[in-house]
């Protein structure tokens, strides 16, 4: 992982830190859940939508940003 400056600690410290998850749709549903999958960065994020665009099963709906104060 990358080293974070003093004013990105300083945020995660009050705000939380920042995680990217897709949502998906089942195909042939109207089904939209979020992926069991929390990426760091969003370039994890998005290898991940082009996986799940690979898939018969799977739409990718949207890649979505929270923060937690935990840490996973």
């Amino acid at each position: 992982m990358a080293q974070e400056t003093v004013l990105q600690s300083i945020i995660s410290h009050i705000f939380g830190h920042k995680y990217y998850a897709n949502i998906v749709n089942t195909r042939g549903t109207d089904k939209c859940e979020i992926s069991s999958f929390i990426h760091r960065t969003r370039e994890e994020a998005e290898n991940h939508r082009r996986e799940i665009e690979s898939t018969h099963t799977f739409l990718h709906v949207e890649t979505i940003t929270f923060r937690s104060h935990k840490r996973y």
